[in-house]
């Protein structure tokens, strides 16, 4: 038990079953004891897989934020078998007092808690906590409504998945989540931003030489399809919104940047729906992944793909 967040790796494997950050609630105890009990192993540094199947340690700190006993069960095993852990916060209030205890890249925020509900929660999370030091929240919720989805994102909410949680959503969510180590000074690491499955398939199709061609294509094409989207917000076009969205959205799943493309996604839907509130914020947060991206391409045209 620490005060101190968790132990470094070289600190903790073969010394200690199992950590628990001080403060700790009932339901972290409760998980953690019946995790060692029933199955008799340490706690080791969780794994996860690579779109070209390598094997890597998962480096993302989870919060779960959720009141429901068996559907804190239920996610907490999905997060074990992708190679994941989390600490647990029975509703909002507990999640602000475990992110005040210690920094977290990631926290699956439940929307219906008691005491303070998941929308309610992010809103003083970002008004709290500047981006840079902000945790990537995603929303999880039985709603699945386009006006519940859109709901989440007004609130701050960065990503959503639909209950009961399936495994691929939820693993294609945290995968589109960065560190905060990486969004604050780190390398924007192609193997972050970039599915390695999708670098392949470029690759194959005609080696580097041909990948180098394609992101200059897209470096160049991208500012001003993301220009058109400003302008067409402005002029409430809807038309020029979705088609410069759709455009920048499949060029993004070209390279298999999952988080801007759904992000380009959720605009050419809002287009086609007529619904253009909340749009402006979409927009900014599309203006800030593309940069992330263009990093990580700049990273990817000077370097070999492997």
């Amino acid at each position: 038990m620490t005060s101190f967040g968790r132990l470094p790796k070289s600190q903790s494997v073969g010394v200690f079953d199992a950590q628990l950050a001080k403060p700790f609630k009932a339901s972290q105890l409760y998980n953690t004891l019946l995790r060692l009990l029933t199955s008799g192993e340490r706690e080791e540094e969780p794994v996860a897989v690579t779109g070209d199947g390598r094997q890597l340690m998962s480096s993302l700190r989870i919060l779960l934020a959720e009141d429901n006993a068996m559907n804190q069960k239920v996610a907490l095993r999905l997060l074990e078998r992708l190679g994941y852990r989390a600490d647990v916060a029975s509703n909002g209030l507990e999640a602000l007092a475990a992110l005040e205890r210690q920094p977290y890249d990631v926290v699956l925020m439940d929307v219906q808690m008691p005491e303070l509900d998941g929308l309610d929660a992010t809103r003083r999370i970002c008004e709290q906590w500047p981006p840079e030091t902000r945790p990537h929240i995603i929303a999880m919720t039985a709603n699945a409504l386009p006006e519940d989805r859109e709901a989440c994102f007004k609130a701050g909410m960065n990503d959503y998945v639909a209950k009961p949680i399936r495994a691929d959503e939820l693993a294609a969510a945290l995968k589109r989540a960065r560190p905060l180590r990486d969004r604050n000074g780190g390398s924007a690491d192609s193997e972050v931003s970039l599915e390695a499955a999708a670098l392949k398939h470029l690759r194959d199709l005609g080696g580097d030489e041909f990948i180098a061609e394609v992101v200059d294509i897209f470096l160049a094409d991208s500012p001003a399809l993301i220009a058109s989207l400003r302008s067409a917000l402005e002029r409430q076009d809807t038309e020029e919104l979705r088609r410069a969205a759709h455009t920048l959205k499949s060029n993004g799943a070209t390279f298999g940047a999952a988080a801007f493309a759904e992000l380009c996604r959720s605009a050419e839907q809002h287009a086609k729906e007529g619904r253009l509130d909340g749009v402006s914020q979409l927009l900014d947060r599309i203006e800030h992944e593309y940069r992330v991206l263009q990093e990580a391409l700049a990273s990817l045209r000077s370097e070999p793909v492997t």
